[in-house]
């Protein structure tokens, strides 16, 4: 145990004299061997008290079937140098790690590796790691590759009947997701009107071929994402469904075969949400096919009230382009709808982009249920984006 203490404090984490330190090669783990070594890290998260810390030592190891925490606090799962948990060809089950009703759960510099391309080819129930009813979660210095469905999928568990959202406060931040389907915070469980993650952190970060989805089943508030890269996605980049207090600050969208932005009703569910609070600032956009939409409402409801508070400032939008297929009055960087006959949105706030237009396209196109829209000071470039060519609307 001494030399993995060493190799810790080499790679830069803090040592403490009182955590216990346990390590996977002390239940049976071998790495490299091509051997399922399932069994040996389950025995390990079995013997793991609150307050332990399991490190994994370099080298691959191969996982046939999903393993599983419940109900431990502050607990640290540390890779070191390239450790890796790769799916066996042969997976039995749905998740690599699932974790359930955990606080402070920390996991960190670990390789997670699936089995399919999910940006390109989804296969449904392929997944990675399942952070369910958990609180405090960080998960930070990782890399996931190769998953069908949710490389990471953090919302809350599908039985918990506690009153507010069952997964809290928690930060996903310096990852690198590639090849998979979703990073998302959506109760999939059929059946279920679940919750996603109250008050989650998405930082800095690096989505390359994976699209994030922040989409909830009942009332959910409270999501951060900035700083991110997305990347070289076969599809719309970013969800967002049923979430209310919401930003998106100083993220880079690049070659994006979809939406960069998609936020809209959750027809999953037979509960109607009042969401609110979306904030999309200081974005860069560039090569996205289609840009930003908005829809307050997929059908008509009397009850239905707008939906408030809807910011989209300071942002650079260039090369956003529009498939012959889609109708010229489509053709938006910047568009709302609503299939409500009466109401949309009340309080939108379009101010200080600067923007390019393809041919046929224009900035914004807003439905005309929407109430107290303000849209001022946009610039458009032309040409090499100087000062010189650009005109204030």
């Amino acid at each position: 145990m001494n030399h993995i203490l060493c190799s810790l404090a080499l790679l830069g984490f803090s040592i403490s004299a009182e955590p216990i330190y346990l390590e996977v090669t002390e239940f049976g783990a071998i790495a490299n061997d091509g051997i399922d070594d399932s069994i040996a890290f389950q025995n390990a998260l079995n013997k793991l008290e609150h307050g332990n810390i399991l490190v994994i030592p370099s080298g691959e190891y191969q996982i046939c079937k999903t393993i599983y925490l419940k109900e431990r606090n502050d607990i640290e799962i540390i890779g070191l140098a390239n450790s890796k948990l790769k799916k066996c060809s042969g997976f039995s089950g749905e998740y690599l790690l699932s974790f359930f009703y955990t606080q402070n759960l920390k996991l960190q510099g670990l390789i997670f590796e699936g089995l399919n391309d999910g940006d390109q080819n989804p296969i449904w129930g392929e997944q990675g790691i399942y952070l369910g009813s958990t609180k405090g979660s960080l998960v930070t210095q990782n890399q996931f590759h190769r998953f069908g469905d949710a490389a990471l999928r953090i919302t809350t568990a599908s039985q918990d009947n506690s009153a507010s959202p069952g997964s809290q406060s928690i930060t996903v931040s310096d990852n690198r997701f590639e090849k998979c389907a979703q990073v998302t915070t959506t109760q999939a469980t059929v059946g279920t009107e679940m919750a996603g993650t109250q008050n989650i952190i998405v930082d800095n970060n690096q989505f390359i071929g994976c699209k994030l989805k922040l989409s909830a089943r009942a009332d959910t508030r409270g999501a951060e994402v900035k700083n991110n890269l997305f990347a070289h996605i076969n599809g719309t980049s970013n969800e967002v469904s049923y979430y209310s207090d919401v930003s998106y600050i100083n993220n880079r969208f690049y070659d994006i075969h979809g939406f960069a932005i998609n936020i809209y009703p959750n027809s999953r569910t037979t509960k109607i949400i009042q969401w609110e609070n979306i904030s999309i600032i200081g974005n860069t956009f560039d090569t996205i096919q289609q840009g930003i939409r908005l829809q307050s409402f997929s059908k008509h409801d009397e009850a239905n009230m707008p939906i408030k508070n809807i910011q989209v400032k300071e942002n650079h939008f260039s090369n956003i382009y529009f498939g012959s297929n889609i109708e010229n009055k489509y053709k938006a960087i910047i568009r709302t709808n609503t299939q409500d006959k009466n109401v949309s949105f009340d309080g939108v706030n379009i101010a200080n982009n600067q923007y390019q237009l393809t041919p046929y396209s224009q900035f914004t196109s807003i439905d005309t249920k929407s109430t107290s829209v303000t849209i001022n000071n946009n610039s458009r470039l032309y040409d090499n984006n100087t000062d010189s060519n650009t005109i204030k609307e």
